[in-house]
């Protein structure tokens, strides 16, 4: 049966509207249940700073597993004063959620920020991640204008080798972002961690081949710390 065509234009903008919905209800439903999944762990970083106030003007790093699993930090970092608030498995649009808890109120004299790796094994495409690294910039530049910002780069790794390719994008993309403000710095920590064949070198990943052990940070240290020391060394 033929629908005539001022009904098929209206049949046409009743699934716009429908798959429109249906998608603000996805998001919707995504944010909540990462409002609950995160919410104990966010709780408990709360309750640690009521018990023991962390200090103003500190470094604070940000982000996913190889935030958290970063157990040498304070000592890789030494002597700058420096703040773990990672959350395993996070993606950016989370970090977004609870930065107002998590980030702002500590007044960082900078935040660096190691995201990406699970929004692109969770599908997401390059320009949707950016998005979420710009709301960043943009409400710390409104809370926080004096903060700096680092964008640690996404790592290689031998479980999401197939990834690999879209977070080179996703990291090119961070780079010309970074490039767009003053206060915001890219830090290439993957290209010291690649073979000449552009795959992650052997020994700096643990058993899941996915998180990195002690080697794997070694290099990050190589990298972040020359620039916070010229930075903010006192």
């Amino acid at each position: 049966m033929r629908v005539p065509g001022k009904h098929r234009q209206t049949l046409r903008l009743i699934l716009i509207t429908v798959a429109t919905f249906a998608t603000i209800v996805h998001l919707a439903e995504n944010h909540e249940v990462a409002e609950s999944r995160w919410e104990a762990v966010i709780q408990r970083f709360e309750a640690a700073d009521r018990t023991n106030p962390p200090p103003k003007n500190a470094i604070l790093f940000a982000g996913s597993s190889s935030i958290v699993f970063w157990r040498s930090l304070s000592e890789d970092m030494a002597p700058l004063t420096v703040l773990n608030r990672g959350f395993g498995g996070s993606q950016m649009f989370e970090l977004n959620m609870f930065r107002d808890r998590i980030v702002t109120p500590y007044e960082p004299r900078a935040v660096l920020v190691y995201e990406g790796d699970n929004d692109v094994a969770a599908g997401k495409q390059p320009d949707e991640i950016l998005a979420e690294y710009r709301d960043f910039v943009d409400h710390l530049k409104e809370q926080l204008p004096d903060t700096d910002v680092y964008f640690i780069a996404v790592k290689p790794s031998v479980r999401r080798a197939h990834l690999w390719s879209t977070m080179v994008e996703v990291n090119d993309a961070l780079k010309t972002l970074a490039d767009e403000h003053d206060h915001v710095q890219f830090l290439d920590t993957s290209t010291p961690m690649l073979t000449e064949e552009g795959t992650v070198m052997d020994g700096l990943l643990v058993e899941d081949g996915l998180h990195m052990n002690a080697n794997g940070y070694s290099i990050w240290t190589d990298v972040i710390m020359p620039v916070l020391m010229s930075e903010y060394a006192d």
